[in-house]
């Protein structure tokens, strides 16, 4: 298994080959992020409330999805350092555990889900009027969590070789169905009472992530691993350990961020149902946002996991701080965007005044914190590339939960400025991180760390 460029032998060629990798990323990140956009959309047209409704349950899938991102991250750090110092036997042994700790913890998540829904949102203090149709949604999309988790794994996997094109491809192909399949759900197309409503675009989808996970194991089964069968389904503890310890402390950050989400999300309930609504709205189109800078800061964390793996740790230093600029770029013409067109793209969603005020105002906020989520993604993602995750974790757990939950109650409830208290209050969160990540990378302590050499007498080539 070969990749398909050599990242440490041409510093001449970064930029290029970080373009080459990141627009597929890109690509892939955004239609994923699509499919849940193509249903609020297609929701919007049943009602508000509606939407509504989904945009909570997917927050709570959210903090599945980054769970499942967890592992895929964990063994990412090993992969790329692997493959950077040579080692692809190794490699290709975490890429197969990898996928077995996902299938393993991906069934459990499906499972709790299913089984407990309702109880799940009760918790988030959702008003009855939308209790029903979130428990529906997220009922039947939980059983996909299992799904999520091993796609998860496979992506990580054709990142890390170089070959993003593949699970882009598989992500398109999913999307159209998806859209097809909503779009005949709200149209009436379907007979039967379970494909209508929020019930049917829920079953769509998950037949849709369905397909799309058939279509990514039969590419990667295409892949040669040059492993014995024994290999691929033996689970190593050593291995094990290391994925799950460095995609804990790696994802920690993403399941405090989306949990405070629902935190927050708590504190509005009580509001008038205008207000959640043009949260949900501007969440995701704000995603897309969220989804450049970290398709770049992927793409920058493969090459610097390369570098690193191949004792090129001062390379890999100067390499992020380049990564950066690009991630500023990106981060504020998308904010910039979105704020100036606010009208026209909420608009897509919803033709109430009050949430189209709501949603400029959020947006302009918007525009100052994606300045310190650049810093976040850039380097965050750099620490996570040389294995450095344990104060990066501390730190995104004190600073998401002294600000975003304390500080968002305190200026939402307590100052009653309402969202826009939470909307500022994230904004805090997200520098604060970003000015730690930053001080961390540059203090150099990171270079210490070496992942590759962690498993003393460990296999041959």
């Amino acid at each position: 298994m070969e990749t398909n460029k050599n990242i440490t032998s041409h510093p001449k060629t970064e930029n290029r080959l970080l373009l080459s990798l990141m627009l597929p990323i890109l690509a892939e990140q955004i239609l994923r992020s699509f499919m849940g956009t193509a249903n609020t959309f297609m929701l919007s047209r049943i009602s508000d409330e509606a939407s509504a409704a989904v945009g909570v349950s997917n927050q709570i899938l959210n903090v599945v999805i980054i769970t499942a991102t967890m592992i895929g991250s964990g063994a990412s750090t090993l992969i790329n350092q692997y493959l950077g110092a040579k080692k692809k036997r190794e490699a290709a042994h975490i890429i197969m555990n990898s996928l077995m700790v996902s299938t393993l913890v991906g069934l459990f998540f499906s499972l709790a889900i299913s089984a407990l829904a309702a109880q799940i949102l009760g918790l988030v203090g959702l008003e009855e009027g939308l209790m029903n149709d979130a428990a529906i949604y997220l009922r039947i999309v939980g059983a996909s969590c299992v799904i999520q988790f091993i796609s998860s794994a496979i992506s990580a996997y054709f990142r890390c070789y170089q070959k993003p094109v593949v699970s882009m491809l598989v992500i398109v192909c999913t999307n159209l169905m998806n859209l097809a399949g909503s779009w005949a759900v709200v149209s009436g197309m379907f007979a039967g009472q379970m494909m209508q409503g929020v019930g049917g675009i829920a079953r769509v989808r998950l037949v849709s992530e369905l397909i799309g996970l058939a279509l990514s194991m039969v590419m990667l089964m295409r892949q040669d691993w040059d492993l014995q069968i024994g290999d691929m389904v033996h689970l190593k503890k050593e291995y094990v350990t290391q994925i799950l310890r460095l995609g804990f402390m790696s994802g920690a950050e993403g399941i405090c961020y989306y949990t405070a989400q629902l935190v927050t999300t708590g504190f509005i309930t009580s509001f008038p149902s205008q207000v959640l609504s043009a949260k949900v709205y501007v969440q995701t189109v704000n995603n897309y946002t969220y989804l450049t800078g970290q398709s770049v800061g992927l793409a920058s964390q493969i090459m610097t996991g390369h570098m690193i793996g191949a004792g090129e740790k001062d390379r890999a230093y100067g390499f992020v701080k380049k990564s950066w600029l690009y991630v500023l770029s990106c981060n504020i013409c998308f904010s910039l965007l979105f704020f100036v067109c606010s009208r026209q793209i909420i608009g897509i969603f919803t033709d109430s005044e009050e949430i189209l005020s709501i949603a400029r105002m959020l947006f302009f906020i918007d525009i100052f914190t994606c300045l310190g989520r650049s810093l976040n993604h850039s380097f965050n993602l750099g620490l996570r590339s040389a294995g450095y995750v344990f104060w990066p974790m501390i730190i995104a757990a004190s600073s998401i939960w002294t600000f975003q939950c304390g500080l968002g109650y305190l200026a939402s409830i307590g100052l009653h400025l309402g969202i826009i208290g939470i909307w500022i209050a994230q904004t805090v969160d997200e520098w604060f991180r970003g000015l730690c990540a930053m001080r961390l990378w540059l203090g150099k302590k990171w270079m210490k760390m070496d992942v590759v050499k962690e498993r003393r007498g460990g296999e041959k080539e």
